[in-house]
């Protein structure tokens, strides 16, 4: 089960960025510094997010549920706040801020960051949960990391190809937010098998 939900969570992580690209354009374009801003972004996330899901799982277990379960609630929360108001915040930024660096990086910081982080703090409670099963703690991370690199090169080739030619951005948003909703209690409940 962490194999599977490794490939859907990478899936969403990457055919997020390419509608988070999709969002920003009507304010801020679809320059190289967009990009920059965009991308640079997803990494931090990852990188914060991967931090953030090692401290969870050094926590005991109920603790640990805990720990995932409010991530898991801030990436639905972030997801659903780029769907409902995602556009109503970047006319406010807009408005007040000055086009430029400080206006993207807001935007980008404050849309993309929070759940790309939930989604990549999985990331090591699923290694760790291969691990806790009986595999070798290399093997576990191997095969997780490579799975959700399957699942982010679908993620890119199915929203770029398949999906927002077919439905607007704002749809696709809820979809991300039903999906990772959906996901979440597969989590759970593949963290509380022993």
């Amino acid at each position: 089960m962490p194999v599977a939900i490794s490939l859907v969570l990478g899936l969403f992580s990457m055919g997020f960025q390419l509608l988070g690209s999709r969002l920003l354009s009507p304010w801020f374009g679809s320059s190289i510094e967009v990009w920059a801003f965009l991308i640079s972004t997803f990494l931090a996330a990852f990188s914060v997010g991967s931090l953030v899901g090692a401290w969870i799982v050094r926590w005991p277990e109920k603790q640990k549920l805990h720990g995932t379960a409010s991530i898991l609630g801030v990436g639905i929360a972030g997801f659903a706040f780029n769907a409902g108001a995602g556009r109503a915040f970047l006319s406010w930024i807009d408005l007040n801020i000055p086009q430029g660096p400080m206006a993207l990086g807001l935007a980008c910081g404050f849309l993309f960051f929070p759940p790309v982080c939930a989604l990549a703090a999985v990331t090591p409670i699923l290694i760790q949960r291969q691990n806790d099963s009986g595999q070798m703690a290399g093997y576990a991370s191997g095969i997780i990391y490579a799975v959700g690199t399957v699942g982010n090169i679908l993620g890119i080739m199915m929203t770029v190809f398949l999906l927002i030619p077919r439905w607007p951005v704002s749809g696709l948003m809820w979809f991300w937010t039903g999906g990772i909703a959906c996901l979440s209690p597969l989590i759970w409940n593949c963290l509380r098998a022993k």
